[in-house]
């Protein structure tokens, strides 16, 4: 019994000096990570959703706007015909008097009457440089309208580039964080055996160092990975103009 108790002392002992002597790191990776379960949207949904951003506002207000500078330009013939009209109400009144000699009185008179004077018609000019140029201008509208289209296309395929270059890095970013959870719980067990191999007399304390070392470099690469994936899954929420993360 004696001897028993004598043992497990020494067992003790012994692994509390294993863990004084080997510098003490977080073991285990935290399941409860959103990293850890993240999966990507379809693509397809990144690309529609890149429609919602102000980039894509601007320059549909732009094409907008150049539409119906170009339906003005159509109608500016308008300023070619001029409509007048004028209209007059009045009433009009006339005195006069009678003299019949000097032995009568003299008559007067008055009369007057309602009266209305209108007119109306239209006037039309042709400025020669406007209307020879007219075709030409409405052409160059059109077209300044399909360049601001064209620029949106330009816009939008490089927008969808940079999605895809993005998204094929996280998902790699993904990947290399599932083979550096993998590669740290190996590094787990072989810490543990390690040290139970060095509480037994089996391994000296270098060899429970470098086991130990493998685990603790095994940690900083999922740290690594995670804050790279991140970073990259954030740059996609913000050109997709999609909500990947919860948190």
């Amino acid at each position: 019994m004696r001897r028993t108790l004598i043992i497990l002392f020494s067992v003790f002992v012994l692994t509390m000096n294993a863990n004084a002597q080997i510098p003490s790191t977080k073991s285990d990776v935290d399941t409860n990570d959103v990293l850890l379960s993240f999966a990507l949207p379809p693509l397809d949904l990144l690309f529609e959703n890149a429609k919602k951003g102000p980039s894509w506002d601007l320059y549909t207000l732009k094409i907008e706007e150049l539409n119906r500078k170009l339906l003005t330009e159509k109608r500016s013939w308008y300023q070619f015909v001029d409509f007048f009209g004028t209209y007059q109400y009045g009433v009009v009144g006339m005195n006069s008097y009678t003299n019949l000699g000097a032995n009568y009185p003299l008559i007067y008179q008055n009369s007057g009457g309602e009266q209305i004077w209108y007119n109306a018609g239209a006037s039309i000019r042709f400025p020669l440089d406007k209307l020879v140029d007219k075709r030409n201008r409405v052409k160059a509208q059109k077209l300044t309208v399909k360049q601001t289209e064209k620029e949106l296309e330009v816009w939008y395929e490089d927008r969808k580039m940079q999605i895809v270059e993005l998204y094929v890095k996280s998902e790699e970013m993904l990947a290399n964080l599932k083979s550096a959870i993998e590669q740290y719980s190996l590094s787990q067990a072989q810490y543990e055996m390690a040290e139970k191999d060095y509480i037994m007399g089996s391994i000296n304390i270098s060899a429970l160092g470098i086991a130990k070392g493998q685990q603790v470099m095994a940690i900083q690469q999922i740290g690594k990975i995670k804050s790279e994936l991140k970073v990259a899954i954030l740059k996609l929420e913000i050109i997709s103009c999609t909500k990947l993360l919860d948190k």
